[in-house]
């Protein structure tokens, strides 16, 4: 009898074990495949231009380009201050080149004041489809 509960753990540890190792060995070629290049990334357009684009196939009618002043990537309070200066009616937010640029995406207009705010900290380019003040 123990002889038998020897003989089934020992199965049970083979086939954890092989599991294991059949998952570790099946990973790296997951992990390979996702980082392989793919149609959208041999796009020759800047990574901004594809995401406006994504913005205006989305119809939103206003659309704005945030980057930080002196060129950088946004950290933490960037992206905090960007989301509470923005109007809550904001459909979308996209990062795009290298998380140095925020594109927001709305079907609602954004009041002026709410611009000036964000004018005083980011550069904000207007691609909406009537130019906002």
């Amino acid at each position: 009898m123990k002889m038998k509960k020897i003989k089934h753990h020992t199965i049970l540890i083979f086939f954890i074990v092989s599991s294991l190792v059949s998952y570790a060995c099946n990973y790296a070629p997951l992990k390979e495949r996702r980082s392989a290049p793919t149609s959208a990334s041999t796009d020759p357009r800047p990574a901004v231009e594809q995401d406006l684009e994504t913005m205006r196939t989305a119809n939103f009618e206003y659309i704005f380009v945030f980057r930080r002043k002196d060129g950088g990537a946004f950290d933490s309070e960037d992206r905090k201050y960007l989301r509470a200066n923005s109007p809550s009616e904001t459909n979308r937010f996209i990062a795009t080149d290298e998380e140095r640029a925020f594109i927001a995406g709305s079907k609602y207009k954004f009041p002026p004041e709410s611009l000036e705010v964000l004018r005083m900290r980011f550069n904000v380019e207007d691609y909406s489809a009537q130019q906002v003040k």
